[in-house]
Order: C-alpha cells, then structure tokens, then sequence
C-alpha cells in the first residue's frame, strides 16, 4: 500500500475502482454460482416443460455472464498491474490512456452488471410464480 501512495489521485481512484469492480466481480461469481445450483438441483425436475424452458435459457444467458465475467476480470488484473508497475516507477503515467482504459471498464461494467440484474430478476420471478402456484 504504501507505493501506491506515489500514485496520482486520477491514477489512485482508478485503482481502488478497478479492485472495486474486481470485488464485485468475486461475488456476483458467488452469486451465479448458487443461482446455478438451485435451478439445476432444485427446480429442474419440479416445474412444467416450458418453465423448464424459461429456466434452462436463464442458466444459459447466466454461462455466457460468467464468460464475459472472465473477460472483464483479465482486463482489471492487466489494468490493476499497470497502475501498481505506475505506483514502482516502472512505468510512465499515461493519464490519457489510463483514462481511456477506465471508461472502457467502467462500460463494460455498467453493462455486465446491468444483465446480471436483468437475469436475476427473472430468476426470482419464475420461481416466485412457480412458489405460489405450488401454494394454491
């Protein structure tokens, strides 16, 4: 920590962003994971043919979410090595470019963790209406 205090501030806030997204990254990973689970453990075999259907794309669009999450993830560990290589000297501020490499980040976050809701939303409400059929 204390050669990252050679940072700039721009410099700086990116990287504490970048290990932000990185951290939401880890546990919306948690998250799909469970998600997973319990629609293939627990809910597969108890729903109608088309509910099933409904959760089957669902568990798809959620493997491509976790491609996607990878992709990010190898771009925050190449942008969050750069700014510590910053922080030791080791490489010149291109305040530009780190600039460019955010925005970047931080639209391919807003996006992924845009469809992550969306997907998870859905969830819910497929099993929710499934839940209180079961009650009636």
């Amino acid at each position: 920590m204390e050669t990252l205090s050679k940072l700039s501030a721009r410099a700086l806030e990116y990287y504490i962003t970048s290990r932000r997204w990185k951290s939401d990254l880890y546990f919306s990973n948690l998250e799909i994971t469970f998600l997973n689970r319990v629609l293939d453990e627990h809910f597969q075999g108890l729903v109608v043919p088309e509910v099933q259907d409904k959760l089957k794309q669902l568990g798809i669009r959620l493997s491509v979410l976790v491609s996607e999450e990878h992709q990010i993830k190898e771009l925050l560990d190449l942008q969050l090595e750069n700014l510590e290589q910053l922080a030791k000297d080791s490489l010149d501020e291109h305040t530009e470019e780190l600039a460019e490499k955010r925005a970047h980040l931080e639209y391919l976050m807003i996006d992924w963790i845009h469809e992550y809701r969306v997907i998870k939303e859905e969830i819910f409400l497929v099993i929710g209406a499934y839940l209180d059929s079961k009650q009636v």
